[in-house]
């Protein structure tokens, strides 16, 4: 019998595999051994005062020790420090159980000015997070800390899983995390299905999720946050940095919408989202780029999208921050293309209704590289004002109507879209 070839990466000093795209259905899940070890038989009590991050580190240590297993949090509430996890292991949260991180600075290690992330792990294989329960950050004296000091030291993430493969978070609720609350860094396959994600809508810089990688499912989530409900971030490490994302039947609600970004550098393509809801969102579709943070973006459709009360439904901007885009397109001067300049193209947009908007959204590219291959199929839309679309070719509607209160549904500059109704 001939063994298959297995293509290997070399990411932060690790071999790992670097399987070809999947499709999203066979992604692999964690393979975790039988074993179970329950986080009260290490001393963990679910009082809600005792501090267990001993306690549960030692749970964890022994389910490694043994070749892996799960490490059981059951119903009570459990108050922990940062932690760090193994292979081979799934965190399994039952219903009625609560992890409250410590909202306390001195529990949290202080490097190169950043505050450790509560749950870690780097460069593992078979990670899971599951279970009915919840895993809360306690992030209000974080939020107003940053509030009265943005130079603060960076805020930790809730969890963080960096390098790693045959990744799942099922189920759980992440709520209320310093920063960012779930962000798989440069992960390859990856499983996000059915987990729920909250904080106020006013909460600094509370993402959703923050996927970098290969080979990712996000399924049947709903995100209710303060800042991207999704965002694709840059990739790094392999090209094209992030391949193959499906992010399906999802709930937006308070939140920057599905995004990628800050930044495409590393690449991005072959991404899917289809059969979402946004209600209330900021944004719909939001894709944010700028020069010197750019980089290939190819190949990404979005279909059966429904909108409600959406600032932006459409969002590409390759001037982010705002701030930085000319309010007159006539303004914007060429420079010259780069490595780091954002490259948009091949943009499929099919079967999407927006109602109550206040725009029809925003496509601005740059100059010196236009936003191009955009296709609008099926594209309906009812706003108070058009769609502004500037440095932009072959943007093609099919099908679509895009009805406004005032003005015109288009607003061009340096653009000749062709077939809207």
């Amino acid at each position: 019998m001939t063994l298959p070839k297995i293509r290997l990466l070399l990411i932060a000093g690790l071999l790992l595999p670097c399987a070809a795209p999947l499709p999203a259905q066979n992604i692999p899940l964690p393979v975790i051994p039988a074993a179970t070890f329950n986080v009260t038989n290490y001393g963990a009590v679910g009082d809600g005062t005792t501090m267990n991050t001993t306690a549960i580190q030692k749970t964890i240590s022994a389910c490694s020790a043994a070749g892996g297993g799960t490490v059981l949090v059951p119903a009570g509430r459990f108050l922990a420090g940062p932690l760090t996890l193994a292979s081979s292991l799934n965190l399994q949260l039952d219903a009625g159980a609560t992890l409250f991180i410590s909202d306390d600075r001195a529990t949290y290690p202080l490097r190169n000015n950043r505050y450790q992330d509560a749950l870690t792990v780097s460069r593992a294989h078979d990670i899971e997070i599951s279970g009915k329960g919840t895993i809360d950050g306690q992030g209000q004296k974080w939020w107003d800390s940053f509030r009265a000091d943005n130079l603060m030291p960076h805020r930790p993430y809730l969890i963080t899983l960096t390098d790693c493969t045959n990744v799942a978070v099922l189920d759980v609720t992440l709520r209320n995390s310093p920063m960012f609350h779930l962000a798989p860094k440069n992960c390859t396959d990856v499983t996000i299905r059915g987990i729920t994600i909250t904080s106020p809508p006013a909460a600094p810089n509370t993402d959703g999720i923050d996927p970098s990688g290969w080979n990712f499912l996000i399924t049947g989530c709903t995100i209710d946050t303060g800042d991207d409900n999704i965002a694709v971030k840059p990739g790094e490490g392999r090209t094209p940095g992030n391949k193959n994302l499906t992010i399906t039947h999802c709930k937006f609600l308070h939140g920057h919408g599905m995004s990628v970004g800050s930044g495409t550098r590393g690449g991005l393509e072959d991404m899917t989202v289809s059969d979402c809801t946004f209600d209330g969102t900021d944004s719909g579709i939001r894709i944010k780029s700028s020069r010197g943070n750019g980089g290939l973006l190819q190949n990404c459709t979005y279909t059966d999208l429904a909108m409600n009360n959406v600032k932006h439904p459409i969002y590409i901007i390759d001037y982010y921050p705002e701030r930085n885009a000319p309010k007159d397109p006539s303004a914007s001067a060429t420079e010259p293309v780069g490595p780091a300049t954002p490259i948009d193209r091949n943009i499929t947009i099919r079967n999407l209704t927006a109602t109550n908007c206040p725009t029809a959204g925003t496509i601005y590219g740059l100059p010196e590289s236009p936003i191009s291959n955009l296709t609008l199929d099926h594209v309906n839309i009812s706003a108070a004002t058009g769609l502004e679309i500037y440095f932009a070719r072959d943007i093609r509607f099919s099908a679509s109507k895009i009805k406004v209160e005032s003005g015109t549904p288009l607003i061009l500059y340096d653009a000749k879209p062709t077939g809207l109704e």
